[in-house]
């Protein structure tokens, strides 16, 4: 394979960017049709972390419903990046033990990952 990666952090790192990129893009068609994500919110968090899953059902039932009506909003000039400001829900940053924790589970994950990975490349080879 070209460009495989070398190792299980490299693995894991591009799968992290791969998926951070697909989110990134579902977030910013959502912006684009529902305005009320691209503002400060006015409710509590409770409602605010209801939204994205229920305006992305709202979404997806419109696009089966009406395939077309997405580029009534969206056009070649439109940027599906998200940016802009960056909400926190954190209280404060993170103290050693949590990070601890936080780079441990991320390890595993990669570790998992890198078996599966050389496992699929036992099978295909």
């Amino acid at each position: 394979m070209i460009n495989s990666p070398a190792n299980a952090e490299e693995l894991f790192n591009l799968r992290h960017a791969s998926a951070r990129n697909v989110v990134e893009r579902i977030f910013g068609v959502l912006k684009a049709r529902f305005s009320i994500l691209t503002s400060r919110p006015r409710y509590n968090l409770d409602v605010v972390a209801r939204l994205p899953p229920a305006l992305a059902a709202l979404h997806n039932f419109i696009r089966i419903h009406d395939p077309k009506e997405i580029t009534d909003f969206i056009n070649d000039d439109f940027d599906l990046s998200p940016g802009g400001d960056v909400g926190g829900l954190a209280g404060g940053f993170p103290n050693a033990a949590e990070k601890q924790v936080a780079n441990a589970r991320r390890d595993g994950i990669a570790q998992a990952m890198w078996v599966q990975y050389q496992e699929y490349r036992r099978l295909i080879n």
